[in-house]
């Protein structure tokens, strides 16, 4: 049920509770017309509505778990191999297919973090602070957490105390940050230095090595 209230719209949520009650309703119904011995053929011909409204978010979720599936291993895939533009191409579908139905700081991390994959360093922010947001907001406040920021910088260093979902975050944040340094402000030693600086968790260790390759083969263009 929490997976359902996670990944279906609102109308969805609706065609499938109507559907289901509706179903219940149906279902008392016959059992009174046997009970009664009463025809119960035109109650029977309703049968098919509800299970077409409980049907169609139940195939939608299926669909949707699958789609989750595909987007973590293309994801992998692509760290593994950038130059693979099929691969590419489909990461890129997915992210645009799942971001609508990001709800949850966890899902909207993954999305976060493909679009930073695909060099969109400033989507990848925005959906690292809505993730930050709605942590917080389901742990309670600032659900104890401290987040240091850099006033200097705008950067946020890592935080006395945070979630897991909340550390992936800013971490990708920090990754996004060298993603849009200037090459003409940046050399390759400062670059390294900076990338450096960064620890990110295993799991953005392929992603934080991409930035890396990248960065340095567009001050390798530039030079």
């Amino acid at each position: 049920m929490k997976t359902l209230l996670n990944d279906l719209h609102l109308y969805e949520l609706i065609l499938l509770f109507l559907g289901v009650f509706l179903f219940l309703i149906l279902s008392a119904g016959l059992v009174y017309y046997i009970l009664k011995k009463e025809e119960i053929k035109k109650l029977l011909l309703f049968f098919p509505i509800p299970i077409l409204m409980i049907g169609y978010p139940s195939v939608k979720e299926i669909t949707i778990s699958s789609d989750k599936i595909a987007f973590s291993k293309y994801q992998e895939e692509y760290i593994q191999n950038p130059n693979d533009t099929i691969t590419k191409q489909r990461l890129e579908e997915l992210t645009e297919k799942l971001e609508e139905r990001a709800n949850t700081p966890e899902d909207i991390i993954q999305i976060s973090k493909a679009k930073l994959l695909l060099g969109n360093a400033k989507e990848a922010i925005e959906y690292a602070d809505k993730a930050i947001k709605i942590e917080q907001k389901r742990s309670g406040s600032d659900g104890g957490e401290t987040l240091m920021a850099d006033t200097s910088t705008g950067d946020i260093n890592t935080p006395t105390k945070q979630s897991k979902t909340t550390n992936k975050a800013i971490q990708l944040k920090q990754l996004a940050r060298v993603q849009n340094m200037e090459n003409d402000n940046l050399d390759t030693a400062a670059l390294k230095a900076k990338i450096r600086s960064i620890k990110v968790d295993d799991e953005l260790k392929g992603t934080k090595n991409i930035i890396v390759k990248r960065k340095t083969l567009e001050r390798l263009r530039d030079q």
